[in-house]
């Protein structure tokens, strides 16, 4: 059995320039989720040989999506039941064709108004976003990209700090805040910080013009600050039809509610945990002859969205541990915690099928990576 490590990697976290204003008062719910599972749910491997390298997974009404590195293709598609129906996206310069395998972005999967599922694609060796036509890539039997945006990400930079050149990697993520990437598409570029934590530069862009990023996450950005410190590390997952956002911070009891339609935004946060004025425990890591400093515990690690509900991947474990058998959190979209129950197996990039109510993930840990199921229909009885 593999241990339990994450890579390290330095990630800069996504900020606003500061200003004078005071941070604002954001309403937070405390709650108690930890270690509130009686209920452990056994993972059974599903019977299929699944591509090389898998990096992503969704699944949108009757069909399962699979992001890899496979040569073959980045994009398999798969029936509810995991029959293989195509294998589309070859490495190319084509329009339909990728030039690395592409990043997503959390749940950025949608239907267009015409029923087709779309999947936004982030091509960054192209400078691009593609937007593909899952609908119409089954039917044609190869990708469709019905449209494919160029943007300026930037290259790695380097900066002086204590008489040693460190490079920082631009960040990127893209929010759609509504089903039509004509119109609200988000992306950030660009974030890098001085030797005081200043913010270089950040700007956001929309195609060729420039845009304000929505006041809610503003809000939430001069909330943590502009800090490079792991204990801000969040992912983004929005609702499945509403302009509601969540954040999920990896190394902190935190999770973030950015309601962008009601202009509300809150915290959910496990009582008498760490509060962002803390410091997370931490420990020091030798690799390849360096010393790094890394957060000792994992805290969330993932979400599965439905349209009444979410789940969240809490583990709450040192990062070396092994055989982590993870809590799964049922919140509904005020903040409220519902449930949870343990996992036999960790997996990655979770997807959840609503007619059986079935979970599906990646077991990283294993050497041959299978998919596992974890049957959950005598556990969401509140349906």
């Amino acid at each position: 059995m593999k241990t339990f490590t994450l890579s390290v990697t330095f990630v800069v976290a996504l900020s606003l320039l500061f200003s004078c204003k005071p941070k604002p008062e954001i309403e937070v719910l405390e709650t108690d989720y930890r270690n509130k599972s009686d209920i452990t749910v056994e993972g059974v491997p599903v019977d299929i040989e699944m591509p090389l390298s898998v990096h992503g997974m969704f699944h949108i009404d009757s069909l399962n999506i699979v992001l890899t590195e496979d040569p073959r293709g980045y994009v398999f598609v798969y029936s509810d039941s995991w029959e293989p129906l195509g294998i589309f996206a070859q490495k190319g310069r084509a329009r339909n064709e990728f030039l690395d395998y592409p990043s997503w972005n959390s749940g950025q999967i949608f239907k267009g108004a015409d029923g087709h599922i779309l999947l936004p694609l982030s091509d960054r060796r192209a400078r691009s976003i593609k937007l593909m036509d899952i609908t119409e890539s089954l039917a044609n039997h190869r990708a469709v990209i019905t449209d494919s945006r160029y943007f300026e990400f930037d290259d790695v930079t380097t900066i002086e700090e204590d008489n040693r050149q460190i490079s920082l990697a631009s960040s990127f993520t893209f929010l759609y805040l509504d089903d039509n990437i004509h119109h609200t598409v988000e992306t950030t570029e660009a974030d890098f910080y001085d030797i005081l934590h200043n913010p270089i530069e950040y700007r956001i862009r929309y195609d060729t013009a420039f845009v304000e990023k929505p006041g809610i996450l503003t809000d939430m950005e001069r909330l943590v600050g502009p800090n490079r410190q792991s204990k801000f590390m969040r992912s983004h997952y929005r609702h499945p039809k509403r302009n509601l956002i969540i954040e999920l911070f990896m190394y902190n009891d935190y999770i973030a509610f950015l309601d962008l339609d009601n202009n509300k935004s809150f915290f959910v946060h496990q009582k008498d945990a760490i509060t962002f004025d803390q410091e997370i425990e931490t420990k020091v890591i030798e690799q390849d002859g360096d010393s790094f400093t890394v957060p000792a515990f994992l805290k969330f690690n993932g979400a599965v969205l439905t349209d009444s509900f979410f789940m969240a991947s809490y583990y709450d474990v040192t990062l070396d541990q092994t055989n982590v058998k993870p809590q799964l959190l049922f919140f509904d979209w005020d903040g409220n915690f519902i449930k949870s129950v343990r996992l036999s197996k960790a997996t990655n990039y979770n997807v959840y099928d609503p007619k059986t109510k079935t979970l599906y993930g990646i077991d990283r840990r294993s050497d041959d990576e299978p998919l596992i199921s974890f049957d959950l229909s005598s556990i969401i009885d509140w349906q």
